[in-house]
């Protein structure tokens, strides 16, 4: 298979009348999906232990915008759309300050201030803020279901956090409340991003909304990686920095977009919470992070909280399986 076929084969349509076995290949691969996007906190951890954390976001937006214009090369080598709407840039320029310039940079130098497994759970939350967003937008009414949903999700964050802010504000704390903060961005970014997302394929609008969202952080950053000693830097850390680059947006996304084609938005966002399982279990295992019985309560509550707000707002909005012809470029 070329690189072009390869690049273009998440646009392939759906084989009609597939049987159940499909459905649970589907499956298992949202669960590589999911188990990717949580273990990816722990090695953007790996990474900022030695690497400071403003040098680590330079190298990676550089390298993010570099790989996503590489792909669009390949895509319109194929033969796709890449182009925009000039109507669109305004909504383009808010998607990437809200997504890039101010979400992953919160929810960076929050990782740099807690642990993976407090950032996985924390990012987390971010379908509870989308709601409460689009409530006070008036974009969708929140059913009843979902606001007991999020208050049981809500109380979980408070026991999560319990015992650092009793405590006092310390570096954990805070780190805990910027990732948290990222949420609230993450999801502001996700409203802002939907239209984006109906009229353009994934990789054309991750490349103009993250080049706009990186623009300003990468002329920040720039002097700290400059200065920093990159020959200190050990071989897991390169790893660590080349897989966030790589492997959480582009290869997770293509796969995700695989398992919405076919097995739906309601079937295939159930995985989602297991993205802090993941985090947990690659955090115990490369860190030794242990779980005491408040931080294990907190953590239960907010998954619960988040699956029945979750249930209730599909089960209201009837959602369906995304259309393919709505993620193959300008409409």
């Amino acid at each position: 298979m070329t690189v072009a076929r390869a690049v273009t084969a998440i646009d392939a349509p759906v084989a009609a009348g597939e049987d159940s076995r499909a459905a649970r290949r589907a499956d298992l691969v949202a669960l590589l999906t999911v188990a990717i996007w949580g273990v990816s906190f722990t090695f953007n951890k790996r990474a900022l232990d030695e690497i400071e954390v403003a040098a680590f976001m330079c190298v990676r937006y550089l390298g993010m915008v570099a790989l996503a214009w590489a792909v669009l090369l390949v895509r319109r080598a194929a033969g796709r759309p890449i182009g925009i709407v000039r109507a669109d840039l305004p909504r383009l320029a808010l998607a990437g300050i809200l997504g890039y310039s101010i979400f992953i940079v919160l929810s960076t130098v929050g990782l740099a201030r807690t642990t993976a497994f407090s950032t996985a759970l924390l990012v987390g939350t971010a379908p509870l803020f989308a709601a409460l967003l689009l409530w006070m937008l008036r974009l969708e009414t929140i059913a009843r279901r979902q606001v007991g949903g999020m208050l049981v999700a809500f109380a979980g964050v408070l026991v999560f956090l319990a015992d650092k802010m009793l405590a006092r504000l310390s570096d954990a704390g805070l780190g805990d409340l910027l990732c948290l903060t990222g949420a609230l961005f993450f999801a502001a970014y996700s409203i802002a991003s939907k239209p984006l997302g109906a009229r353009y394929a994934v990789p054309v609008m991750i490349a103009h909304t993250s080049t706009i969202g990186s623009i300003p952080v990468i002329l920040a950053t720039l002097p700290a990686a400059l200065a920093h000693d990159w020959t200190r830097v050990s071989a897991p850390a390169w790893a660590s920095l080349a897989w966030t680059i790589l492997v959480p947006v582009y290869f997770a996304w293509t796969l995700w977009g695989w398992v919405i084609a076919r097995n739906g938005v309601v079937r295939a966002s159930l995985f989602m919470f297991l993205v802090p399982v993941a985090g947990a279990l690659a955090s115990r295992l490369l860190y030794g992070e242990t779980f005491h019985a408040l931080k294990l309560g907190g953590a239960a509550l907010i998954l619960a909280g988040l699956a029945v707000a979750r249930r209730a707002g599909a089960a209201r909005r009837g959602e369906a399986p995304t259309p393919r012809a709505s993620r193959d470029g300008v409409t």
